[in-house]
């Protein structure tokens, strides 16, 4: 479990942020014109897929791992959006945030298998592994 603990609190920073209420959600109009929002679920996504595939390092042949932290991360996405269409929180599913979610995940694939390629631990930061 202890390998897993950075996933996990990074997986419930991510549930807290998506799904804050509408209503108390800032209203930034620099922050519409730039079109953050797409980078930031990429990003998020990014680091849970990376976090991820460092915990699951262990667990067999590099790509086995690597896939698999990439699916996780791609249907935590998946399901975070769906759970922002509840109407209780005042928000809705969005498809281009999915998308965001699930590049992210897949963009981390490709830089853990990059890593991995160039014997270098997955996550650059020694206090996260």
């Amino acid at each position: 479990m202890r390998p897993f603990i950075w996933s996990f609190l990074w997986a419930l920073v991510i549930l807290g942020l998506c799904l804050i209420p509408g209503q108390r959600l800032p209203e930034w109009d620099w922050f519409a014109l730039f079109d953050l929002d797409k980078l930031v679920h990429g990003i998020m996504f990014f680091v849970l897929a990376v976090l991820l595939a460092q915990a699951l390092r262990t667990q067999g042949k590099v790509a086995r791992y690597i896939v698999w932290a990439c699916v996780l991360s791609v249907g935590y996405g998946l399901a975070t959006e769906v759970l922002q269409g509840l109407e209780a929180l005042g928000r809705r599913t969005d498809l281009n945030d999915m998308i965001a979610n699930a590049i992210g995940a897949i963009s981390a694939g490709g830089f853990a298998n990059w890593r991995e390629q160039t014997r270098r631990p997955i996550v650059p930061f020694a206090f996260l592994r």
